[in-house]
């Protein structure tokens, strides 16, 4: 199972496992007695963990409702939208999690256009595949004394749709099959 980083949403399947780590929600140096409270603890990507570092609301940021939401106690959406290639924030604690996290500087739209890109590319190659496999399965059965060649092609492309549904799961962060 691919999971996805808590704040940018990106998967660990496609950034890789090394780049992923533990987030303290409140940070360590400011609440040491919940360095390892599993509540206060949140899978994310070393980008936005690095980004996030200490950062905890002053009192005047927690009036004005200026903080980065905490998945567990925040409906997210109320705070971020993701569309597209863009976080839009949706409140003022959207606001300032975009831009303390900095979550659409340049580098992250870019990757994330490729990352839309690449998933554009699977799913297109999915279909040719599952096509193929309808085409092979008609020709089989019109012409049976060819199923054995039938066969082995469509073991073949049943191999190609196996593994690009993995690379599909793998870049969109869904379970694999």
């Amino acid at each position: 199972m691919y999971l996805l980083c808590i704040y940018c949403r990106l998967p660990d399947g496609l950034k890789g496992d090394d780049r992923f780590g533990v987030d303290h929600y409140r940070p360590q140096s400011k609440f040491p007695e919940l360095a390892t409270i599993y509540f206060n603890l949140f899978y994310a990507c070393n980008c936005c963990n690095r980004r996030k570092g200490a950062f905890w609301p002053t009192e005047a940021q927690q009036r004005a409702r200026q903080f980065i939401p905490n998945p567990c106690d925040h409906v997210m959406f109320e705070h971020l939208r993701y569309r597209a290639t863009r976080v839009e924030p949706r409140s003022p604690a959207g606001e300032l999690t975009e831009r303390v996290l900095m979550l659409n500087d340049e580098v992250s739209i870019q990757y994330r256009e490729f990352v839309l890109e690449v998933i554009v590319s699977l799913e297109a190659r999915e279909r040719q595949l599952q096509e193929t496999i309808q085409r092979i399965d008609q020709r089989s059965a019109q012409h049976p004394e060819q199923a054995a060649y039938c066969a082995a092609e469509r073991a073949a492309a049943e191999q190609d749709l196996a593994r690009i549904q993995h690379h599909l799961s793998r870049v969109s962060g869904a379970v694999p099959l």
